[in-house]
């Protein structure tokens, strides 16, 4: 994985990562930053032509540790070599709407490098990129500022074996 952080002093809120995935494992390191990130259906694009896809994101700035109510970053995702784009749960007629962006995992195809890239969002939304191979990058591209509140998924909390529905 290309791995780089830009900054210009040592502070955390002006660091900046620019990270780009060619397998499996660095996709996962790209799926650990997007988590809970912000996108309006406006900034997703699929340029047929150019065969990429992109979407511009509010993303969390999981990666610097001390949360609170966290940073948000603007940050922007390009995928490269894809064939084709599928949709579910997302509706494009409303450019204004809003979907929170849960994970992206590749599934191979019989014949590697090729398979599908799937963003899971919340509520059952999905895109499903049939690429070529994986090439993923995730660039940093607006200045930190500060979160509303830290994206919580009810995981800290443990199970309640007694809470059992009727």
């Amino acid at each position: 994985m290309a791995l780089e952080t830009k900054s210009s002093e040592t502070k955390t809120s002006e660091i900046k990562l620019r990270w780009q995935a060619q397998d499996g494992e660095d996709l996962t390191v790209i799926a650990s930053a997007i988590q809970d990130g912000i996108v309006k259906v406006a900034d997703m694009n699929f340029d047929q032509q150019g065969r990429y896809f992109t979407l511009i994101l509010s993303r969390f700035r999981w990666e610097i540790g001390d949360y609170g109510k966290g940073e948000r970053i603007g940050a922007a995702l390009r995928i490269d070599s894809v064939l084709s784009i599928r949709l579910r749960g997302i509706n494009r007629a409303n450019p204004d709407a809003v979907a929170v962006l849960l994970s992206i995992e590749f599934v191979p195809e019989n014949e590697p490098p090729g398979g599908t890239l799937r963003l899971i969002f919340a509520g059952g939304g999905e895109i499903a990129l049939q690429v070529e191979c994986i090439e993923v990058l995730l660039l940093d591209a607006s200045p930190a500022r500060g979160g509303r509140a830290r994206p919580d998924h009810g995981l800290d909390k443990p199970a309640n074996p007694d809470n059992v529905a009727s």
